[in-house]
């Protein structure tokens, strides 16, 4: 009874996370270089209900029985997209083929995006709207207007004079972008499973360039989220009703005792 109720309270919890993942999915449609989360799940290891019985030779006449006492999550990966949409900043940027920029955040540490919602701070250091700064950093000397070019040079100047360089968008090539690990604000951090990130200018090795006024587009396909989503509540639907089959069961039996 308890390996039943087992397996269906796990196979509800695995829906509950397939549905939360669709939902964030659903949410980001619209999320300048959002990588859309896909989960995959696996069976749990078997649990012997019965060891091997005596064999023959190299025969095993009595084979061993098991059951696998239910499902879990095994990966939850973001999967990016390639579509690229205007956008009305003057400083937003798109990268047209592979790559990843380089951010640092507030807490010093390296991350990626694919969001090119590029501004300047109080300061005039170029980044993000969540606070992340461009790494290696670029700063925009005050009252100067700036721009970047599909080779990521940043160029500055006074109004109405020739622009200089004054620094450089990097653009990172990681091996296995959906081993990367969100960690929100559309960042995106390196772990084992995504192998280490090598910078370089855009348009180099493989990486794409700069579009300027544009934007990565999310990589959430509604219609496969609708569909992802009935599939999800019907699987979460029928482990619950496993559960109240067998709770049927179970006050049958209990009165066949009494």
């Amino acid at each position: 009874m308890f390996s039943v109720l087992h397996a269906a309270q796990s196979g509800m919890t695995a829906s509950n996370l397939w549905l939360n993942a669709i939902s964030s999915n659903m949410a980001n449609s619209q999320t300048p270089g959002y990588g859309q989360r896909l989960v995959e799940f696996s069976a749990s290891a078997d649990v012997a209900s019965r060891p091997a019985g005596r064999t023959v030779g190299a025969q095993t006449v009595q084979p061993a029985l098991g059951y696998t006492p239910g499902a879990f999550m095994t990966q939850d990966a973001p999967s990016f997209g390639s579509q690229i949409i205007s956008a009305s900043g003057a400083h937003n940027v798109a990268i047209n083929g592979a790559g990843f920029l380089v951010v640092k955040t507030s807490s010093g540490k390296l991350a990626y995006t694919r969001d090119g919602s590029l501004q300047t701070d109080a300061k005039g250091q170029i980044g993000l709207p969540g606070g992340s700064l461009l790494e290696p950093p670029v700063t925009v000397p005050p009252g100067e207007s700036w721009q970047v070019a599909p080779d990521g040079a940043v160029m500055a100047g006074p109004a109405g004079q020739a622009m200089k360089p004054i620094g450089k968008v990097a653009v990172a090539l990681i091996p296995n972008p959906e081993g990367m690990v969100s960690v929100g604000s559309n960042l995106y951090q390196l772990s084992p499973a995504s192998g280490p990130a090598v910078a370089a200018a855009p348009g180099t090795a493989g990486r794409g360039l700069l579009e300027t006024g544009a934007l990565n587009g999310s990589g959430v396909s509604l219609a496969s989220q609708m569909v992802d989503m009935i599939q999800a509540q019907t699987a979460y639907s029928v482990s619950a009703k496993v559960i109240a089959v067998q709770e049927t069961l179970s006050k049958g039996l209990t009165q066949i005792v009494t």
